[in-house]
């Protein structure tokens, strides 16, 4: 993983990883691809992010500003190999594993 992260936590009764990165630093699309590199075993090559989703969309729709963060975070959530994705604009990432994950 990153130096730019912390590490990637899995909570095993949530069946969810999280993690957070800095979003003043780092790009939400280069956070969230890291964190699914580490989640999937290094994988991430079988079905590239930007198959799924716009890496530059998901960077457009969660770079800050005192007007956009006026009503608090903001989230884009998507399915990436059979896990929920949510990405946040506060600096938080949780990837929710479904109970037959696509690996």
């Amino acid at each position: 993983m990153s130096d730019r992260f912390g590490t990637v936590e899995f909570d095993a009764e949530t069946r969810r990883y999280r993690a957070r990165y800095d979003f003043e630093t780092t790009a939400p699309s280069v956070a969230v691809a890291d964190v699914l590199e580490t989640v999937f075993d290094g994988e991430r090559g079988r079905e590239p992010l930007y198959d799924v989703i716009d890496p530059e969309a998901i960077d457009r729709l969660l770079e800050g500003g005192a007007e956009r963060d006026r009503h608090g975070p903001r989230s884009v959530s998507f399915r990436y190999r059979g896990a929920l994705v949510t990405v946040v604009s506060d600096g938080s990432i949780a990837v929710g594993l479904d109970d037959e994950i696509d690996r």
